[in-house]
């Protein structure tokens, strides 16, 4: 999501259609601690998963500088695997 994103697409809780920020950490508290953070800002919390998960957040991944809904981006953290950048890092993990 865009710096611009930020001011322009925040919404109360509950906000139909409301933008969605993914999150990754390998603690839960930490994890927990964003989360809220993100939601008192306006957006949805998404949890990617662990920190190395955040390679799905990176330039060239589906999800850099995505302006969409939870649903939307929990679909586009699923599909990581099934582009370049996923293939790669799954070739490097094994």
């Amino acid at each position: 999501m865009g710096y611009h994103d930020l001011e322009d697409e925040a919404s109360p809780t509950g906000t139909a259609g409301r933008k969605a920020i993914a999150i990754a950490g390998d603690g839960p508290a930490d994890v927990a601690v964003v989360a809220d953070l993100v939601s008192a800002f306006g957006f949805d919390p998404v949890v990617a998963g662990q920190l190395a998960d955040g390679v799905k957040l990176e330039p060239g991944s589906e999800t850099f500088g995505a302006n969409v809904n939870a649903d939307e981006l929990r679909a586009m953290l699923r599909r990581f695997p099934d582009f370049e950048r996923g293939h790669l890092i799954t070739q490097a993990r094994a």
